[in-house]
Order: C-alpha cells, then structure tokens, then sequence
C-alpha cells in the first residue's frame, strides 16, 4: 500500500491545483451560496428608519419585535436624520414611537401612537404600517387583558393576587410555549400524514449535488491508467491492474471521507446546521456509492471527453430527480419506487440503509473476480 501511496502522490503532484480544486470544491461552493444567501435576503429586507422617544419598555419591547421580523431591516435615527435619509430615498419609510407611548397604552388610548413617514417611492410603507400597527394592536390586548383580569379578581374575591406585570409576562409565556393556533384540513378517509418542514435551501441537498460532480472528475485517472499504451506495463509489475485500481480506490475513498468529516464540522460549527449521527451514517454510505459508481463507470469510458459529458448529464439527472433542487413530491407520489431505487433521496432523508451500496459493491467484486486480460 505504501508504494500505491507513493505513486499516488506522483500523479497528484503534476496535477495539484485541479485536485485540490475538486476535492474541496463541494465544500466551498455549498459556503459561497450559503453567504450569498444571507446577503440576497440582508439586501431584500425593506430599510426602515425608527425614532424612539419614548423611552420605556413597552416602547423597547416594540422594538425588539420590529427587529426580530425577517422582512425589515431597522435602523434607530434620530427624527432630522431620520427624515434626511427618507427624502434620498435610502429609507421606505419612517416610524416615530411618540413620547408618552407607553402611558396612553396603559391608559387604552390607540389614537396617535406613532407618526409614520414616507416618501413618492415607499413601495413597501402600506405593508409596512400594517405590520407596526398589528404589534401595537397585540401589545395593547395584552394590557386590556391585564386590566380585566385584575377587575375580575378584585370582583369575584375582593383580593388581589396577581400584578399588571405578571399577567402580561405570563401571557408572553403561553404565547412562546404553545401553539395556539393550529388548523389541518384533510378529505374524508385520508392518512393523516406527518407534517414536513419545507425549506427551499437544504445545504445537503445542494452538497450531494457537487459531491457527485466533483467525485466523477477526481476518478478521470480510471481512464488516463486504463488506456491500451499504460494498461499493458501492468505485466511486469508486481501489481495487477485490478489490485492497483482497487487499492487506489479505497485511497480516494479514505481521503474523500477525511474531507467529508471536515464538511460535517463546518457545516455544525461554522454554518450552523444541525447534524444527527443518522446523517453522519448516510453520509458515509454515500459516499461509498459516489465512489463505487464514478469508478465502474470510468472503467468502462474510453474517451475523457466523453466521460465528463456524460458526467454533468448524470450529475444533474440524479439531481433534479431526487429534490436536491426542486420539490418531487408529485412525482413521489404518482412513483412511489423512485424513494427506493433513487441513491440521492434515502441520503437526503437520513436513512440508515441504501440499496445502491450493495449493488455497487456486488459490481466492484463481480468486475475483480472476473479473469483479467493477459498481454504477451
């Protein structure tokens, strides 16, 4: 194995850049999209200026509610610089938090809350307003709550257990602790079905994807060491060419899991995503399948040009067939097989087993077995 290495090791070095490009390619192009992301929707949130004068914290926890929106981008002015910025139209709109905010809101008063701004190209200010307004309209029904609550009390047992506070503060926990409103609708004798979280960016889906892209181009040397000019030097090494393929084979395999794991680390560390160990077990499972494919495959092309055409037609097959990219579940649903016989989708769905790594290895062994090509 330590002249396999070696030997290896050559050929790398006279293709070093291109390696090392394909081998963290999958990696760096999942990192590329997944700040490109981040920017597109930082860049598609609707600027909003906030001036607060009030400063109590029932106008701070309007705030805070404003910001944690996934549709504005807040920023906290002053009121002249504020409507500086409206008028170069670097701001959709404008929100002032009068002083005396939370006073009135104690008082039930909803008249003349916060002055709004906006200009001749505040496309998103009526959308915008309403959002602000259903805030203010949820943060009053929990103080008209706290009031009646306390009347109640002091009616029906002429004490007073509770405060204002702890009644709001506990609304705002039955509020993040349950869901209090959840509808399904579904046709008589229908199964009801588990719900599934829909995402249209599922980092793994985008990674198997050029996985699979990069796994075919690092396998070219199949074909450059199985060509009818280096094939027949073979016969006065102590290598045959299957053992040498095989063995370099579990060499990419081992080097390639190595940078799976690395993958694995900055997606939990770096970008945040969760893992699970079912997914770690797929994970490796499919890349087994990647490698075992991409090498029968090159063993029986003959021609590189061919090889990587043939490569990117597989590559985006699999991959709008499996809902890497697009949703399948119409085609699911009218092909139940295809969760089956698919190598993508069991990965994708964390399962623990795949078909396709018993017939890749089934192959690898039947294509070793069989007797070798001699040459004279």
């Amino acid at each position: 194995m330590k002249s396999i290495i070696q030997t290896r090791f050559l050929h790398w070095k006279h293709h070093f850049y291109s390696f090392v490009f394909w081998l963290f390619f999958p990696l760096a192009s999942v990192i590329f999209l997944h700040y490109l992301l981040i920017d597109v929707q930082t860049e598609s949130k609707v600027p909003v200026g906030l001036v607060i004068e009030d400063q109590t914290n029932t106008a701070f926890e309007l705030v805070k509610e404003l910001k944690q929106s996934s549709l504005l981008r807040i920023y906290e002015l002053d009121e002249d610089k504020a409507l500086q910025q409206l008028k170069k139209h670097e701001l959709d709109s404008v929100f002032i938090i009068k002083d005396g905010y939370e006073e009135k809101m104690h008082r039930g008063s909803r008249n003349r809350l916060i002055t709004s701004y906006q200009s001749n190209l505040s496309f998103a200010y009526t959308s915008v307003s309403e959002m602000v307004a259903s805030f203010v309209q949820k943060n009053t029904g929990r103080i008209k709550t706290a009031h009646t609550v306390l009347q109640l009390e002091k009616q029906l047992t002429n004490r007073q257990d509770w405060t204002k506070d702890e009644i709001i503060t506990t609304s705002k926990e039955i509020e993040t602790n349950q869901n209090l409103l959840s509808t399904q609708f579904q046709y008589r004798d229908q199964v009801n079905k588990r719900e599934k979280q829909v995402s249209l960016w599922n980092p793994w889906g985008i990674w198997i994807l050029f996985a699979s892209l990069a796994t075919f181009f690092l396998f070219d040397w199949v074909i450059k060491e199985n060509n009818a000019t280096v094939k027949p030097r073979f016969v006065f090494i102590r290598f045959s060419f299957k053992k040498y393929a095989l063995l370099n084979l579990t060499l990419y395999t081992c080097l390639l899991l190595f940078i799976d794991v690395i993958t694995i680390f900055v997606f939990h560390y770096i970008l945040e995503i969760p893992t699970h160990f079912s997914q770690i077990i797929a994970i490796v499972t499919i890349r087994m399948i990647l490698n075992g494919f991409s090498f029968l495959f090159a063993l029986k092309m003959k021609r590189l040009v061919t090889y990587y055409s043939l490569s990117f037609i597989i590559t985006l097959l699999l991959a709008l067939t499996s809902g890497a990219i697009v949703p399948i579940d119409h085609l699911v649903n009218n092909l139940p097989t295809i969760s089956v016989i698919h190598p993508f989708i069991p990965f994708l769905e964390g399962a623990l087993h795949n078909i396709w790594l018993y017939i890749v290895g089934l192959l690898i062994i039947i294509w070793y077995a069989r007797r070798e090509d001699t040459y004279a």
